[in-house]
């Protein structure tokens, strides 16, 4: 029998407005995506109670991961649209967080056909794009000339 790994990397869950937010400190493993999408699922399930919403991830110390946690990871971002209405994907790291030239290069292209995705530097930026695309999927009320 196979010795599980435990899991690498730390995280703190919340909902703010329509974003489920994920403070993620990495580098992180499988054990890790398995542990922290197990934990989110109550979150996801308050996010699909009010219709559209946004996964936005804060990412600190390190983006590397393992290739089987970025499968993991897909698979995590299929269910959360499919299974929870999520409508996008943001992620927020400082240009020093280690790894980013690479998750940043391969976000998009590993993720880019199953969601909307935005990556960022900073909250200020992020938040006016989830803000946008929230603003697709719940259109202010016209008003018009009767």
């Amino acid at each position: 029998m196979a010795k599980a790994f435990p899991a690498h990397g730390r995280y703190k869950l919340y909902c703010e407005d329509r974003l489920m937010i994920s403070e993620v400190i990495g580098p992180w493993n499988l054990e890790f995506i398995r542990e922290w999408s197990m934990a989110s699922i109550p979150y996801c399930e308050q996010m699909r109670e009010g219709g559209a919403w946004i996964a936005y991830a804060k990412i600190s110390g390190s983006m590397l991961a393992t290739p089987d946690a970025m499968d993991a990871l897909r698979k995590v971002i299929i269910n959360s649209r499919e299974l929870y209405g999520c409508i996008g994907h943001v992620l927020v790291a400082a240009p020093n967080v280690a790894g980013r030239g690479i998750v940043e290069f391969a976000f998009e292209r590993s993720y880019g056909d199953i969601t909307k995705t935005g990556f960022f530097d900073d909250d200020a930026s992020a938040k006016a794009w989830a803000k946008a695309l929230l603003a697709q999927h719940h259109p202010q009320p016209s008003r018009s000339t009767v």
